[in-house]
């Protein structure tokens, strides 16, 4: 069942040698027509032909998708193979630079005289592109070794039309500091880092945007600009001109190849006819019938298809035992090894039949080959599952950097410092102390007052939500903030406190213990279309291990839309009924209940299972019986609104209780809920992403699970922010349609959605446009999204309350009308709701001109369009100034707090009330986390010169960012990683910028032996311990260090106001202050 070269099993097969002969034969210009070539199998043979001859070769597929396609099968066959994507440009113009890198990469590779496959589509080789001579002035060969003129380089980048930034970001980027170059050239899909010495280069190597770092080492590398951009002034022609003669051309379908469609006959493509003149050069070999061509020489094949077997494994397990006996080896290539456990489980008693080999990526297609007696079937034909292309398309969903850019302060923002509340930062100072340069950062209170703060501070400052005209300065000295920390450190301490006594309730309580997973639960989990993430396996051991366990579990998933919580609920539900146990599935609102059940019907069809549902669209008459029903145990999973908690409903015996979006419902139905859920295992699931921090604090609450890996097979959402304007809406929605899809338009008041759909039925009279809002009358709403979901209309205009949970694969293109009115995550929330196929899904977001708008709105526009990369659903709530609803786990009244005081001072309290907790009321339970020492934030005051130089990081907002950065370290090795990322970026470490990196090391470990302040002035050394009543945290071993060093050390002890001070004379730099703080851990 191990590994298994697939390409060796055929590699003696006679039509692919006669295929070789024939083209190495060289006699003259050949056509050939391959016959019976069905499913993967003509990769297979391609790849067995590359191999054994030493031409380039062409590929020309139907379209960009089957070209896709085929060059993953090729790469998952071959990775040796040079192949390459050459796309057609009809996507540049809509701002995809994926497409100018892939055909520079393609033209560079052919250029290169190596042997290269190259494949692409018909649309795509019809266009001319710019000639070989022109391509090669437009090229720049940097070599290790070689001497460069920095200004005329600068200079050739001019004229190439590349920008001179900070930071390297897009193709066409470059930025220069000191001795380092970062160049982002056309030729490839990251950028190079250039390390001058001197004039000589010494070193070149790419880099990853996101990270800044670097990543491979070269000697060589080609600096190309974008040439699309002079295809108008330059000489054009083919691609066929850039292949040598010698070369093989594989056709699929010349018909489509060799006629002209007029709808794409372009002023700069070439006609089939010319095609056709020009491909009688080469060798041809065509995988389509052809009947156009004379002397054409015929190879068949005998493969067949692989059938479809509906899911049905009987089916499939005669099939292969059919094909056993006739000798024919069987195989089933497998994606993952989650898959090949869950197969193992299903062909338990019939693993002889077939050998299961597990490929990264497996192939499109499985067939039978006739000839060499082999079956090789995939194993997503065999379950229905989408197999997705692994696409190399990796540049623009890496960009972070607008990311950082709503986060960065500048001057004039409003910040927040834990101690002194709200103030003005006013950038970054430099002041002399005991005549070493310290950086300070400046930040302005009420009346003019100055506050400076040292960077080793700065984890107590935060960004503030944007200015408003009510926002007050506080007053320095003043007891305002001081007041309001108190009141909500008080008010968290007694929720907090319910929190965990639940908690420590139920880890006591015995509740029912579920068996273990059955061959039916593998079954399911194996036909999910989709590939499991990585944290969906995860996260689907933890709720089977919790079910599995004595104690009732209480569970939280937070994953972004999109992110598969509902397939993970259907598992859980599914291992509670196959247990006989009843399910009750809890959504907020009654369109959910609707989508929910469809659904879990859907995924559930072929297994024992009854699903039904409760809401208002529900018949009282239905409804009886549905209650009826439970109370005899003939429903297995009931799914409703808050109905489905009333008191006439009865479970024969409820199992599991599942709650979506618990953070939607009142107080009175989570007062239900906690009686309910005291020994029944209970599931929530919550797309509103709680940060990770946040986690941590909440440990000793309740188990979290957190998704962040968005599925594989799904490709990002094409985000485009535009002005308001009719004709590209009716554009918009026609191509949609065109591609048998369906678009929502969001339109937020209820007062005029009529008179704007009358407007839409008018540019569109032959599309059918429907309308639905919260105030429409329950059956005509429910009437409206059931047949959208079904596909009977095409275009939905809406207002917000598709926000949550709607769910239709069809609906493939979002316009947002007034987009800048809503936050950052309403926005990703309603984005989410198309992208759910494997279709590429386009949302526009509408907008009044740019000068109508506030300078924020249209920055938290540019942030979502640019964070189109699925899971960046969490950025965007990390960043989004007012994080909604993180406090709502907390109970409502938190979101004020948080909107009050900034969400990281939120945290830091909140961090606080809970270790006190832990350290006083719930010292005995045994909590799930005791790792608390983090609160611990020590603190340190210095006159020694520790900061990054002006002349080393000129950019303030990055200097500021690194000080962010490292005052958030913790341990050694994150240190070492962050020294070696900025001897990466910026070159060699300057002294001070050393021992600012050792004195965070010093921190992380005063931290450990719970100081809370390491004071370094004039060669002595004073360090404060917490008070007392946290002080037990303090080992004996640590004390008997303490007072060890007291004996032996010129030092002192005093306790002043409950806390330890430790005076130490003659220490000079950070050295002797680690010594000192070593001395007392170790």
């Amino acid at each position: 069942m191990g590994k298994i070269d697939l390409l060796q099993l055929f590699e003696k097969d006679k039509k692919t040698q006669l295929i070789v002969e024939i083209l190495n034969s060289r006699l003259q210009a050949q056509h050939i027509l391959l016959k019976g070539l069905n499913g993967s199998l003509k990769t297979v043979a391609a790849s067995n032909i590359i191999n054994k001859t030493n031409f380039n070769h062409l590929f020309i597929l139907d379209n960009l998708e089957d070209a896709l396609y085929f060059l993953d099968d090729l790469n998952n066959l071959n990775p040796r193979i040079s192949s390459h994507l050459l796309p057609s440009s009809n996507r540049i113009k809509f701002g995809d630079n994926n497409v100018i890198l892939e055909r520079i990469e393609a033209l560079n590779n052919i250029m290169s005289k190596k042997k290269t496959c190259i494949v692409t589509d018909v649309k795509a080789i019809k266009e001319q592109i710019i000639g070989k001579k022109d391509f090669s002035k437009q090229q720049l060969t940097i070599r290790s070794g070689d001497k460069i003129n920095v200004e005329k380089l600068i200079e050739k980048l001019n004229k190439f039309n590349f920008q001179n930034q900070n930071f390297v970001l897009e193709p066409g980027d470059f930025s220069i500091r000191g001795f380092i170059i970062d160049i982002f050239s056309y030729s490839y899909d990251i950028p190079y880092r250039i390390t001058l010495d001197n004039d000589i280069v010494d070193d070149i190597t790419s880099f990853q945007v996101a990270s800044q770092l670097s990543v491979d080492n070269f000697n060589e590398i080609s600096i190309i600009s974008n040439i699309e951009n002079r295809l108008e002034t330059t000489e054009k022609t083919t691609f066929f001109s850039y292949l040598p003669k010698n070369s093989v051309i594989w056709i699929n379908n010349p018909s489509l190849l060799f006629d002209d469609n007029n709808s794409e006959k372009k002023k700069l493509s070439i006609s089939g006819s010319e095609i056709k003149q020009i491909i009688d050069q080469y060798y041809c070999l065509y995988t389509n019938n052809i009947n156009r061509i004379r002397n054409l020489q015929i190879i068949q094949f005998n493969s067949s298809e692989q059938p479809a077997f509906n899911k049905n494994f009987e089916i499939l397990i005669n099939h292969l035992d059919e094909y056993k006996n006739k000798n024919y080896k069987n195989i089933i290539t497998v994606s993952s090894e989650n898959q090949m456990k869950r197969l193992k489980n299903i062909f338990n008693n019939y693993l002889h039949l077939a050998q299961f080999v597990q490929a990264n990526n497996s192939l499109k297609e499985g067939f039978v080959d006739n000839e060499n007696k082999i079956v090789l079937y995939t194993d997503h034909q065999i379950f229905e599952r989408h197999h997705q292309y692994k696409s190399k398309r990796i540049y623009k969903t890496d960009n972070m950097m607008s990311l950082k850019d709503l986060t960065n302060l500048k001057k004039g923002d409003y910040i927040i410092h834990f101690d002194y509340g709200v103030g003005m930062f006013d950038g970054l100072r430099i002041k002399q102390s005991n005549g070493n340069n310290q950086e300070s950062i400046r930040i302005i209170y009420k009346n003019n007052d100055v506050l400076y703060i040292s960077i080793h501070s700065l984890h107590k400052i935060s960004k503030y939500k944007e200015a408003d005209q009510n926002l007050q300065l506080d007053k320095l000295g003043s007891p305002r903030w001081k007041n309001l920390k108190e009141k909500v450190k008080t008010k968290i301490k007694t929720i907090a406190f319910d929190l965990i006594e639940l908690y420590a309730k139920r880890k006591m309580t015995t509740g029912f213990s579920f068996s273990q997973d059955t061959y039916l639960q593998s079954e399911l989990e194996a036909s999910f279309i989709f590939q499991d993430t990585k944290d969906q396996i995860k996260i689907t051991r933890e709720i089977k291990e919790d079910m599995e366990s004595k104690h009732p579990m209480d569970r939280l998933v937070c994953g972004d839309v999109g992110f598969g919580k509902t397939e993970i609920a259907i598992r859980a539900a599914f291992k509670a009924v196959a247990d006989n146990k009843q399910v009750a599935v809890l959504v907020p609102t009654t369109i959910l209940a609707l989508q929910h059940h469809k659904t879990f019907t859907k995924r559930l069809t072929k297994f024992p299972c009854t699903v039904q549902y409760l809401n208002r669209f529900v018949s009282k008459k239905e409804a009886t019986k549905i209650i009826s029903d439970l109370k005899e145990g003939l429903i297995d999973i009931i799914i409703g609104t808050h109905r489905i908690i009333s008191n006439d409903i009865k479970f024969k015996d409820l199992g599991l209780l599942i709650i979506d979006e618990e953070q939607k419902f009142g107080v009175s139905t989570k007062d239900k809920l906690k009686t309910l859920k005291e020994n029944i295992d209970t599931l929530t699931l919550t797309a509103t992403p709680i940060p990770r921090t946040l986690q941590f604090s909440l440990m000793g609450s309740r188990d979290l699970s957190i998704m962040t890996t968005y599925p594989k097979n799904r490709n990002p959402i094409e985000t485009t922010v535009t002005v308001f304007n009719h004709e590209l809406i009716k554009e918009i929605i026609l191509f949609e349609v065109s591609r048998n899809g369906q678009v929502f338009f969001v339109h937020n008041r209820i007062a005029n959605i009529a008179d704007l759909h009358l407007m839409l039925s008018k540019m569109c009279p032959n599309l059918e446009i429907r309308f639905a809002h919260g105030q429409m009358e329950s059956k005509k709403l429910e009437k409206t999204i059931l047949d959208f979901i079904n596909g009977k209309f095409d275009v939905l205009m809406t207002t917000t309350i598709i926000e949550n949970g709607l769910d239709i694969p069809n609906a493939n293109t979002i316009i947002i009308n007034n987009a800048q009115n809503f936050g950052l995550a309403d926005l990703h929330q309603m984005r989410g709701r198309v992208g759910r196929s494997n279709k590429k899904a386009f949302c526009y977001l509408m907008t009044p001109p740019f000068n109508k708008m506030k300078d924020l709105a249209i920055k938290r526009l540019n942030a979502i369009s640019n964070l189109s990369k699925l899971g960046d659903g969490f950025n965007i709530a990390m960043k989004d100034l007012e994080i909604r609803g993180a406090g709502n786990m907390l109970g409502a009244e938190q979101s004020g707090f948080i909107e009050e005081m900034g969400f990281s001072n939120y945290q830091k309290i909140l961090d606080e009330a809970i270790v006190e907790l832990k350290e006083t009321k719930f010292k005995k339970h045994v909590l799930a986390d005791n790792n608390f020492q983090n609160a611990i934030t020590c603190a340190i005051e210095t006159d020694l010169a520790l900061l990054i130089p002006n002349q080393y990081v000129s950019d303030i907002s990055e200097r500021m960012n690194l000080y962010k950065r490292l005052s958030k370290l913790k341990n050694k090795t994150a240190i070492e990683v962050f020294k070696k990322e900025l001897l990466d970026r910026f070159g060699d470490i300057p002294t001070e910028t050393h021992e600012l990196l050792k004195s965070i090391l010093l921190r992380s470990l005063a931290e450990k032996i719970n100081c809370e302040k390491i004071i370094l002035k004039n060669n002595n050394m004073i360090i404060v311990f917490r008070e007392f009543k946290y002080s037990e945290h303090i080992s004996e071993n640590i004390i008997k260090n303490i007072l060890s060093l007291v004996q032996n050390q010129p030092c002192s002890i005093k306790e002043i106001n409950n806390k330890i001070k430790l005076y130490i004379n003659n220490i000079k730099n950070i050295d002797d202050g680690m010594k000192i703080i070593t001395k007392i851990y170790a």
